[in-house]
């Protein structure tokens, strides 16, 4: 074999993707968030393109912009608001929230009845809870630290366990289900046994375990077991260090007498326009050194522009057809949903299923059933005995949801059972199909649910 260079010519087919087009593509998936974001970098870097931020208009001057629908009796219009007369923008700012340290402090400087020193050492102890309330602190090194004895830390630990929320400052979950059970006005002789000593064996719900080792019946058992759920295992959960993150749903769902009117939401995102003194200027000055830079930034602005409206164009036509497909799920619900792809819409809309991707990626849409992510549209299903029709996997879901909040608790069903009922009902599905959906959603297995 002979080795050595050779130079010839090969003729290759490839697509190059412009910076038009991948502007396009990029616009497309951003979320609302991710939109505001990108429109604020680009005005900031571009000086010809002017940015604004919508106020919400009141009810009789909502601009829209109607948009050929493929669904008949449905159209699209730039959401503005909700519709509300007495919208006030003050009521969106959002409140500084107490944080769990503030509100022991606060209760801390009502305890007339410690003194400084002690109040010192209390603060010490609420600076060192974790996230969940717990105080993970050695209370020898505390006591070494502060040249106190070990019993004036434990002292003030029990100070701090008094504090509301009740069960702040244990130790660990048994701690604070203790600390509760002890300032309960109906103390629970029993209930205190089991989070003592059997936490691990009730969460797996070994109730004939615990009633032998009591020597109790497994009813008595159960009933303390329904009384230590009434607690809070988390008693500082309401005290969030982080802000509240809103959704802002892309798109609205709304029946109407006609169909569904359906609303591609801008009101968040800024309004971009084009400075009419860079385009005169352009205009005026051919020979100006600088025309070439500015007309360079306002083509750049019209691309952007022109990806922004392709962008809601193509998101309200996926929403419409999604709404044509699962007609039925936008007129009674979960129940309603069936199997969809992206293949599905793509072919229905003669676009790739990359697109329909990008298009469904991180976006929500508000529904007259809730609010979803539009990819929780599609999903695959199962074949119906001796039926053309399949059932989507979240319809299952909502079927076992239902069937299990109905069974005889005493009797609770088995996964074996449920795979029995639907095969009375047509759909073929397995037991370990049944468990996995049931796990999905949380829900434990016949001998956890069952009650004595």
């Amino acid at each position: 074999m002979q080795v050595g260079f050779e130079l010839y010519q090969k003729q290759t087919l490839k697509l190059s993707l412009t910076p038009e087009l991948q502007q396009s593509i990029n616009i497309l998936q951003y979320s609302t968030h991710e939109l505001i974001d990108f429109l604020n970098r680009q005005a900031y870097e571009n000086p010809v393109l002017e940015i604004s931020f919508k106020e919400p208009p009141s009810s009789h001057s909502i601009r829209t912009n109607k948009i050929n629908s493929q669904i008949r009796g449905s159209s699209s219009k730039s959401k503005g608001f909700n519709g509300d007369n007495d919208y006030n923008p003050i009521n969106n700012h959002s409140v500084s929230t107490e944080t769990l340290e503030r509100h022991l402090l606060e209760q801390l400087s009502l305890l007339s009845s410690l003194n400084a020193f002690e109040k010192k050492i209390l603060q010490f102890l609420i600076g060192n809870l974790n996230d969940y309330g717990f105080l993970e602190l050695d209370v020898h090194w505390t006591a070494s630290h502060f040249s106190v004895p070990v019993e004036e830390i434990e002292n003030m630990i029990q100070v701090l366990q008094s504090l509301d929320p009740i069960g702040v400052g244990a130790k660990d979950l048994t701690d604070c289900l203790l600390i509760q059970l002890r300032e309960h006005e109906n103390h629970n002789e029993l209930a205190y046994k089991i989070v003592k000593k059997h936490l691990a064996d009730l969460a797996e719900k070994r109730y004939r375990k615990i009633a032998a080792f009591h020597q109790v019946t497994v009813q008595e058992v159960q009933e303390a077991s329904d009384f230590i759920r009434t607690l809070n295992p988390r008693p500082v959960s309401h005290f969030s260090v982080d802000m509240t993150h809103y959704i802002v749903p892309d798109v609205y769902v709304e029946k109407d007498k006609e169909g569904f009117l359906i609303t591609v939401n801008d009101s968040c995102t800024p309004k971009l326009s084009i400075n009419p003194y860079y385009k005169n200027h352009v205009a005026i000055n051919s020979v100006n050194p600088a025309k070439d830079y500015i007309k360079g930034h306002i083509n750049d602005a019209q691309l952007l522009l022109k990806g922004i409206e392709l962008r809601q164009m193509t998101l309200y036509k996926v929403t419409a057809s999604i709404v044509e497909e699962q007609h039925e799920f936008f007129m009674k619900g979960i129940t309603g949903l069936k199997p969809m792809t992206l293949k599905d819409i793509s072919e229905k809309l003669q676009l790739h299923e990359s697109t329909i991707s990008r298009a469904t990626s991180n976006k929500y849409i508000q529904t007259p059933h809730g609010l979803f992510k539009l990819r929780n549209f599609f999903t695959r299903g199962l074949h119906r005995v001796n039926r053309p029709a399949t059932e989507s996997t979240a319809t299952i879901k909502e079927k076992i949801k239902v069937l299990i909040a109905d069974e005889d608790k005493i009797k609770p069903f088995s996964d074996q059972k449920l795979c029995q009922i639907f095969e009375n009902e047509g759909t073929k599905i397995s037991r370990r199909t049944i468990a996995k959906y049931r796990e999905d959603l949380g829900i434990p297995g016949s001998s956890k649910r069952r009650r004595f």
